[in-house]
């Protein structure tokens, strides 16, 4: 009988350590975060390469206009976070709270719908209508976040801040397919965004070099037809480096990755 109590018991501990770990939330040191985080909120270099890559969108995207030729009605692509919305808050929260990136702390974020607009973003998009050019939103967010999202843009005063001009992500990160639908009506003139695959498919899968040759290549596309945005805090650049690193956490990973002297 006292080994009948003494099993169940350590059952019952085992089910409890069980349950436990199951709701305990996830930690992750995000100190990697930190300085990236800080440049982006606090350096007055960010606010001013935001005002210069806008501005040389507005001249990119009137002289493109202008080229004759086109036989669909002109658009301009956009990217969202951390191309028009500042959403570095959450970075900042995912260090405080050593939390890693997850899909549930990230749409408790967008619902706030409180995202500043970066430097020059609104205008910039106000300014392509004022011209003609039909203004489309293709972020990967999720459509699950559409509403909230369009509640953030609108509020702001954004050009087209509505369903029909936003094309989230339902299944596929890949931009590709969605783009294709804005140019069965429209021809793209201009794409704007922090992530090289904001622009084109070719960036999507980088490779040993990590889509250096490919910028190389597409040289006289940037300032023209792409315009980038600085992101220091994350995005494919990032992902494709911790994928070919071994390493327990993300933070091991990027000091293995750093050259020195």
């Amino acid at each position: 009988m006292k080994k009948l109590i003494i099993v169940t018991g350590m059952i019952i501990l085992a089910s409890c350590a069980t349950v436990k770990h199951k709701t305990a939330p996830a930690a992750e040191d995000q100190d990697q975060l930190i300085l990236a985080t800080l440049w982006y909120q606090k350096s007055a270099e960010m606010r001013a390469l935001y005002f210069q890559c806008f501005r040389n969108a507005e001249i990119s995207l009137s002289e493109n206009l202008a080229w004759a030729g086109r036989t669909k009605p002109a658009a301009v692509v956009l990217d969202i976070d951390e191309t028009l919305l500042d959403n570095s808050p959450y970075q900042g929260w995912q260090v405080i709270e050593n939390r890693a990136f997850n899909n549930e702390d990230w749409f408790r974020w967008v619902e706030l719908a409180r995202a500043d607009p970066l430097p020059g973003a609104v205008e910039f998009t106000r300014y392509a209508d004022s011209l003609g050019v039909e203004v489309f939103y293709v972020s990967n967010r999720t459509v699950k976040e559409l509403g909230p999202t369009i509640n953030n843009l609108a509020a702001l005063g954004f050009a087209n801040a509505d369903s029909t001009h936003m094309l989230l992500k339902e299944t596929s990160s890949s931009k590709v397919e969605r783009r294709a639908l804005i140019e069965k009506d429209y021809e793209i003139i201009l794409l704007v965004g922090d992530n090289l695959a904001d622009h084109s498919g070719v960036y999507e899968k980088r490779g040993t070099d990590l889509g250096l040759g490919a910028v190389d290549a597409d040289r006289r596309l940037f300032g023209t037809r792409y315009i980038v945005l600085p992101n220091p805090m994350y995005g494919n650049w990032l992902s494709e480096l911790l994928k070919m690193t071994e390493g327990r956490t993300e933070k091991e990973k990027l000091l293995k990755l750093l050259e020195t002297f």
